[in-house]
């Protein structure tokens, strides 16, 4: 996802009455790549192949484990 379309989610969202996120990311420089066409299109290729099913397990497990709800 580009820069821009993550800022257009988050105002999406914001419009839509949400007022705080989980957010993180990772840049090309964390996996030492260039940031160019070729890393968008395996930004693009990650985020669509990615199972992010666990990762969002994991956030439940540390919300209930350190805020009790």
């Amino acid at each position: 996802m580009t820069i821009d379309e993550a800022i257009d989610n988050l105002r999406r969202a914001k419009k839509n009455g949400v007022k705080s996120v989980i957010l993180a990311w990772w840049s090309a420089d964390m996996f030492g790549r260039p940031d160019d066409a070729d890393w968008e299109r395996s930004s693009e290729i990650a985020e669509d192949k990615m199972d992010w099913s666990a990762t969002h397990s994991d956030l439940t497990s540390v919300l209930d484990l350190y805020t009790g709800d």
